[in-house]
């Protein structure tokens, strides 16, 4: 078997992904992830099988432990790693490493893109069978709810640590197009990602301002609702900002039947159409279509307008109708726990 079947099979990589795995890693590094296999080696070790120095060996191993292709765990008298898999470093792949992302032919990209659906529907489908036998039930994962604005904030003015990071969703299914710092980590994954060395940290102030940029770009705020119940010291927080072109947990939401069963929706617009001037704000703001024209007019301080209409049916209770509305008659009431 040679050496890149043996990374292929180590490190979990994607069939489609074989021929261009030069755009991964390095002869060097692909060396030093085939070399590890199934051991924990401590930076001596890695250093003798390499017959480098152990400072380069700790330099290569800090490289890969940046990008998700190494873990590190303590071991005695120091710490010991171990390898990554594709499924984990593709996120950094796709958001920090865009440009050898971009040089793949559209159609592997596609390919891989939907390897990682895939892998993630395995990995989380315990959770989603929970999640619809009881939509309302709480389970630790990734983007569990759709969250208001005030919720958000809420949620990171309680965090210690806060790490701002690319939307990987966005830069893997979007290539080419602007990079948005959507994703946010919170709590002890916050302190895990930048001992990595990835992402920026924030003050909470940076992280409420910056969700507020987010808002105001039409962005859908995601996490866990119920975080002060079931993660109050906040170990196990991802914040994301999302738009369902190319949020993936809305999109495998969407194919595995639950569309507002995951991410779970918990409010539904209502307006008080006595106040409403008809402008269309809310039309613009709304990713779901909720809000609409149907060709009919109403008359608003004399004169003639096109009317706004609302079905509440698509709408999925993200808030960002509210709070642009300029005259502040959209409020969000709660349908669920």
């Amino acid at each position: 078997m040679s050496t890149v079947d043996r990374f292929v099979k180590v490190f979990n990589l994607p069939p489609a992904l074989i021929p261009y795995v030069d755009l991964i890693v390095t002869s060097q590094e692909m060396e030093l992830v085939v070399g590890l296999g199934a051991q924990a080696l401590t930076v001596a070790e890695v250093a003798e099988m390499m017959r480098v120095s152990e400072e380069e060996a700790g330099a290569l191993l800090t490289e890969l432990f940046r990008r998700d292709i190494v873990d590190r765990k303590a071991a005695d008298g120091g710490a010991a790693y171990t390898v990554g898999n594709f499924y984990t470093n593709m996120d950094f792949w796709t958001g920090f490493e865009v440009g050898s992302w971009q040089r793949l032919p559209p159609q592997v990209r596609g390919a891989v893109s939907e390897w990682q659906m895939e892998e993630w529907l395995k990995l989380w489908e315990r959770e989603m069978d929970i999640i619809r036998r009881d939509p309302d039930t709480y389970v630790r994962m990734k983007n569990r709810d759709v969250l208001l604005l005030e919720e958000a904030l809420d949620l990171v003015g309680a965090a210690e640590a806060i790490c701002l990071l690319p939307c990987a969703c966005k830069t893997t299914t979007m290539p080419g197009s602007p990079i948005i710092e959507g994703s946010m980590r919170l709590g002890a994954r916050a302190r895990q990602t930048l001992e990595r060395g990835q992402g920026r940290s924030l003050t909470v102030d940076e992280a409420k301002a910056h969700l507020l940029a987010l808002d105001r770009m039409g962005l859908i705020h995601t996490g866990p609702r119920a975080w002060r119940a079931h993660d109050p010291q906040q170990e196990w927080i991802s914040h994301g900002n999302c738009h369902p072109a190319y949020s993936f947990p809305m999109r495998a939401g969407m194919r595995l039947g639950m569309t507002k069963a995951y991410p779970r929706v918990h409010h539904v617009a209502r307006v008080d159409w006595d106040a409403c001037t008809h402008c269309g704000v809310c039309i613009g703001r709304c990713l779901f279509s909720a809000f609409y024209h149907d060709g009919s007019v109403e008359s608003v301080h004399g004169q003639k307008v096109r009317q706004v209409k609302f079905d509440p049916e698509p709408c999925w209770g993200c808030g960002l109708c509210a709070s642009a509305c300029p005259e502040g008659v959209i409020v969000m009431e709660q349908i669920a726990g």
